[in-house]
């Protein structure tokens, strides 16, 4: 076991971790939420009636208030795992952080999209808007087997 490791316990490193995976259990939930509302509200051709508006910004509350944090733990505990266990040399873990800066990306690029379309700013719909929700649950799997397997 490393030194850091065996100097923060294996009970802290533990906690870390859990409360990683819940984090990250959030952002995936947040992340999906906001790329399936981005494609379907993309193809209403921009006009969106009173209801879909209300859901719009339900969904942008939810992402201020879970998703947003989420990420952020997602990102700091990640670093503190990776520190504790002395992976910032690994292959696998650069191949993960590409695809966390993506889908951090990704986040940024579909909540502005979405709250465009609900000020009614005209927004031309890009495939990777509509595309979104399958790239996240690639990215997240293709996360999910770097983790366990670490190739």
């Amino acid at each position: 076991p490393r030194a850091d490791l065996a100097v923060a316990g294996p009970m802290t490193y533990l906690w870390l971790k859990a409360l990683h995976l819940a984090a990250v259990l959030a952002w995936t939930g947040g992340l999906l939420l906001l790329g399936v509302a981005a494609a379907a509200f993309g193809r209403s051709g921009g006009v969106l009636l009173p209801h879909e508006k209300r859901m719009g910004q339900a969904f942008l509350r939810w992402d201020r208030r879970v998703t947003v944090p989420a990420m952020v733990a997602v990102w700091g505990l990640g670093i503190a795992l990776a520190s504790l266990g002395g992976w910032f040399g690994a292959g696998w873990l650069h191949a993960k952080l590409v695809l966390v800066f993506a889908l951090s990306g990704l986040h940024g690029v579909l909540s502005a999209f979405l709250r465009r379309q609900l000020e009614g700013t005209s927004v031309r719909e890009r495939a990777g808007v509509r595309i979104a929700p399958a790239l996240c649950v690639v990215a997240f799997g293709a996360i999910a087997l770097l983790v366990v397997l670490k190739p």
